[in-house]
């Protein structure tokens, strides 16, 4: 049965997250990673069989009286963020210590919140997605409480605060959209596509899913949680947080914001684009400021979450697919800088940036970790032949013709990330070693895979962009809201067309659709 496979993606790591607890208690570290790695490598597969054979939708009753329905499918949006996350969560895994402190309690809450992720992805009605998105909450917190560093308390409790927030934020949007739908109560989304709200009841419910949605992200001024949060997570944590996790918030912005509110979107949409501009200028100046390797990384995750809120805001076909194409890139491109940053800090002790030097020396540095940590840095700053450049060309481009103020911005500031990226690499990666503290044992080749495989993925996506674009281009077109095209061109193009303007007629002479 095709719709067998959706029941595998949220299954597997939820029959794994209850039977690892039940291993006996003297069972090796090592071994318990590797069966928790072994079942989200496995829904990696599904969702792979997925591409090839799409899955039908699954429908079945739960509360029907409540308008919840266990209703899961799969589509050209979600599909390639499944694939992020089983990737990211597998590489999480892997990248854990092998002697990782209460193993059995650690990888089942990792597992618990890919399925939260996942979930919610798959989810096709907005209670259920609901439950799914409140899921993650639980266990990352956990995690971030239990293993985080010295100041985990706080950032525990500041992370739980937000997130409770952006949860009863949603729910209220959420029960607000079926219950005052004047078609009748419904959380389907086939359903909430064609939503009647009166004007003011659509203002209030899109406030709360921007509330919602940009606490996850997070954004501009709703980002209290994420610099502390990330800077006191332990590396597998906190690549998921910012490679997956996060993702949620972009996803639900185009699902429930651009999907179901369209026209409340678009008129509130100069505010969210001004929004995204100052996000990624934000977040850019901050991470030039700061002495921490973590704490860089998070604000220039920070400015990267604003070039999505960007490209949503414009709502074009080719802005969409950048925002797509830069949830992808920049999940991977997250994932591998906080890769190479548990490296560095398992090896050296030490985050600091003006406490590490030399990491490029061949003999007594960590050359391998360093060159793959560059890579990430030039991959953030959008270099070509890298993921972060198609991504980041498909926002400014799909965004210019509707924001050229807010994309300008984002443009200028986009050059301060390779201000921050230099900054950090010449400070790091050259100079003398400290021949007091220079004693660093090298990787091994498996603490190095995680980051070698994310390095390779980064590259084999720059190369080919198609990649990043292929899977969404029909989802994005049905979601947008406007064409992107300037009005002299769109009239050029009527007149060519004899009517209304179509795919071909927008293309210069000896063009395609995909370029």
């Amino acid at each position: 049965m095709p719709s067998l496979s959706l029941l595998l993606l949220a299954g597997l790591p939820l029959v794994a997250a209850l039977l690892l607890p039940l291993l006996p208690a003297t069972t090796a570290s090592a071994r318990v990673r590797s069966l928790a790695a072994l079942s989200t490598a496995a829904q990696l597969l599904v969702g792979l069989a997925c591409w090839r054979d799409a899955p039908t939708d699954l429908q079945l009753a739960w509360l029907p009286k409540l308008g919840l329905t266990f209703d899961l499918g799969l589509d050209g949006l979600t599909l390639p963020l499944v694939l992020l996350t089983a990737l990211i969560t597998t590489l999480a895994i892997l990248a854990t210590p092998a002697d990782q402190t209460r193993p059995r309690l650690f990888f089942p809450l990792l597992l618990a919140t890919n399925l939260g992720v996942v979930g919610a992805l798959l989810a096709r009605n907005a209670l259920l997605f609901v439950l799914a998105f409140e899921l993650v909450l639980i266990p990352t917190t956990l995690l971030v409480a239990i293993w985080g560093g010295e100041k985990r308390a706080g950032a525990a409790i500041r992370y739980l605060i937000y997130s409770a927030v952006s949860g009863l934020s949603l729910l209220g949007a959420v029960l607000a959209l079926g219950w005052m739908n004047r078609n009748g109560l419904s959380f389907s989304y086939a359903d909430l596509a064609h939503v009647s709200l009166t004007p003011q009841a659509s203002r209030w419910v899109l406030a709360l899913l921007l509330l919602g949605f940009g606490l996850k992200l997070p954004i501009v001024p709703l980002h209290g949680w994420q610099p502390l949060t990330y800077g006191q997570s332990p590396t597998p944590v906190v690549m998921l947080l910012a490679g997956c996790v996060s993702n949620l918030g972009a996803y639900g912005l185009l699902r429930f914001g651009v999907g179901f509110l369209p026209e409340t979107w678009a008129a509130w949409s100069p505010w969210i684009a001004a929004a995204g501009a100052v996000s990624v200028v934000y977040g850019a100046l901050n991470a030039i400021a700061q002495a921490d390797i973590r704490l860089l990384m998070a604000y220039s995750s920070l400015g990267h979450m604003g070039l999505l809120v960007l490209a949503i805001a414009a709502a074009t076909p080719m802005s969409l697919q950048g925002a797509v194409a830069q949830i992808l890139a920049h999940g991977l491109i997250v994932a591998l800088m906080f890769a190479c940053e548990g490296l560095i800090e398992r090896k050296t002790g030490t985050t600091a940036i003006a406490e590490l030097s030399g990491l490029l020396n061949p003999l007594r540095g960590l050359p391998f970790t360093a060159g793959m940590l560059l890579l990430a840095l030039m991959a953030a700053a959008g270099i070509p032949g890298l993921a972060g450049f198609p991504a980041e060309l498909l926002v400014f481009e799909g965004s210019w013709t509707t924001f050229p103020r807010a994309t300008l911005i984002c443009l200028l500031a986009s050059g301060l990330t390779a201000v921050y990226a230099i900054r950090l690499f010449n400070r790091v990666g050259f100079g003398r070693l400290d021949n007091d503290r220079a004693d660093w044992q090298a990787t091994r080749w498996g603490e190095r895979f995680p980051a070698l495989a994310l390095s390779l993925l980064i590259i084999a996506a720059g190369i080919w962009p198609q990649s990043l674009v292929g899977w969404s281009e029909r989802a994005t077109s049905g979601l947008a809201l406007r064409s992107g095209i300037p009005s002299a061109q769109l009239a050029s193009a009527r007149v060519r067309s004899g009517g209304a303007p179509t795919l071909a007629s927008l293309l210069p002479a000896g063009g395609s659709a995909t370029g």
